[in-house]
């Protein structure tokens, strides 16, 4: 860190000039009063200046100290942040920490996330072009895995001087074979196509741009010829479908339905006979004695 004096009227003034000249954050401005104003004894011996000593950190400590008090806000606990700075290139490594699937996330995810904040925090500085962000080690790993099926591919490209045009990647991916580029002077890199997934050409650095685009066919010229008119398409043959049964006229189907339907004679009902009510004693006597009373 940087230790720079300023002097003023008031302590409150000096550190708020300070703050706007350097654009320093809070978590980031430790300073040291070293001499106070006063009005003395009775106007004697008075001090009207005040003094006061500020340690402004380099741009590497900057983005650590932001870092740190990202994952503090976070809830994430961790022992300290390494930073490392190759070219305009800072790297964090974030060691120590207790839950490291919370801040590694799935495939990755959080720590994306967390590296993105801290290059959007910082990417109006010219200083630093980029920001990449590790967690006990976890890119290192990966990138290991990943740059080992392409490390025979990258050293034919320097013996062979051809270059190598790879498979569509996720930015992710492509930065990965960026900086395993960057550190060799001998290879370049080019960025092709459009969307989110693009190819990387890896060439050799005494080739140039135009003859690497010429020869993987990139940039592909203006068609100047007159368009071929549209050629009639062919009828394509319906699929043979089952025949649909044939209807028959409306006057013969009332035909067909009584022919077909014979008409149901409504049921009736036979009734059984009443039983005869049988005679009484006084009618059998009378019947036996002919009619006649007794």
């Amino acid at each position: 860190m940087n230790t720079i004096d300023r002097s003023g009227d008031s302590v409150e003034e000096i550190i708020r000039k300070f703050r706007s000249e350097h654009s320093i954050s809070d978590h980031e401005l430790k300073y040291e009063i070293i001499k106070k104003p006063s009005k003395g004894f009775f106007g004697l011996f008075a001090n009207k200046i005040a003094l006061v000593r500020f340690q402004l950190p380099e741009n590497q400590d900057r983005v650590r100290l932001f870092t740190e008090t990202l994952l503090t806000k976070m809830g994430v606990s961790f022992g300290k942040v390494i930073s490392k700075t190759e070219a305009k290139t800072l790297f964090l490594t974030i060691e120590g920490v207790a839950e490291p699937g919370f801040v590694i996330g799935k495939n990755g995810s959080m720590l994306e996330t967390i590296q993105y904040l801290i290059n959007r925090a910082f990417e109006d500085d010219r200083t630093i072009e980029r920001i990449y962000v590790d967690a006990d080690g976890y890119r290192a790993r990966r990138e290991t895995q990943f740059l080992n099926r392409y490390i025979s591919d990258i050293k034919k490209v320097k013996i062979q001087n051809k270059s190598l045009t790879l498979e569509p990647m996720n930015p992710g991916e492509r930065r990965i074979i960026h900086r395993h580029i960057e550190g060799d002077k001998g290879l370049r890199t080019l960025t092709v196509g459009e969307g989110e997934n693009k190819r990387i050409v890896i060439f050799s650095s005494k080739q140039k741009e135009s003859e690497i685009r010429k020869q993987n066919s990139l940039d592909k010229p203006e068609d100047t010829r007159s368009p071929k008119p549209d050629r009639a398409r062919r009828p394509q043959r319906p699929s043979p479908r089952k025949p649909a049964p044939k209807r028959e006229p409306a006057e013969n189907k009332a035909e067909v339905e009584t022919v077909a339907k014979p008409e149901r004679k409504p049921r009736v009902q036979q009734r059984r006979p009443r039983p005869k009510p049988r005679p009484n004693k006084a009618q059998e006597q009378a019947k036996d004695s002919g009619g006649k009373d007794i």
